[in-house]
This record gives C-alpha cells, structure tokens and sequence, in this order.
C-alpha cells in the first residue's frame, strides 16, 4: 500500500444511511478490491471514532483526492447527524489538523439516500 506523502485535504463522507455499521463499510471496500477499508476514520452512530486505514497511507474513498487527503465517513445523514458524532467530527477535525498542519480545507461529500 502506497504512502501518501502529503495531507492537503480531509475530506468528510456521509453514507446516507444510519443504520450501516463499519463491518458493512468494510465488506463493501473488500469486496470492490480494495486490501482494507479505504476510510481512515469511521465516526458511528454512538459518535465512536473507528480507525480504517493508517493515516500514513493514500486511502480510497475519493480518487480525484486519494493521494493529498484523509477520509473520514460519518455513518448516516449530515442533516441528520446525532450530537455525539458532531462533537467526534469536531474533535477529530482539531486533531487532524493539529497533526497535519499541511491541511488547506475540510471538504465535505454527501450521498444521500
């Protein structure tokens, strides 16, 4: 697996439905090739922030931005979202930020059902 070598971007995705869970994400990524999840991090519907891929790795959730960014996947509706994974994308975005601090701007990804 690839090393990225520059974070630019965080890009944060919506599944659009509540009720998947990381095992569905993760089965979905295997079985479309990839060697493991493409995100780099999962926030559930409790606000839990799963790991996925390394951060020091190229992930695969986007590919126009695959090298220059981290994926994060909040699991369900952005206009929908529980409090917990607000207050788990907040502190995580800090944390990214703070550790990258290369990173230009959060760029959101909604699929909706």
């Amino acid at each position: 697996m690839e090393i990225r070598n520059t974070t630019k971007f965080v890009l944060v995705h919506f599944t659009g439905d509540p009720s998947l869970s990381y095992s569905d994400i993760k089965k979905a990524h295997l079985d479309m090739g990839q060697s493991e999840i493409g995100f780099h991090f999962i926030i559930d519907s409790q606000g839990q922030i799963l790991m996925g891929r390394p951060t020091s790795k190229v992930g695969a959730h986007y590919p126009e931005f695959d090298q220059t960014s981290l994926g994060v996947c909040i699991i369900g509706s952005r206009h929908e979202m529980e409090d917990s994974q607000s207050v788990a994308l907040t502190l995580l975005l800090e944390n990214l930020k703070n550790d990258n601090p290369n990173i230009e701007k959060v760029k959101y990804i909604y699929k909706e059902s």
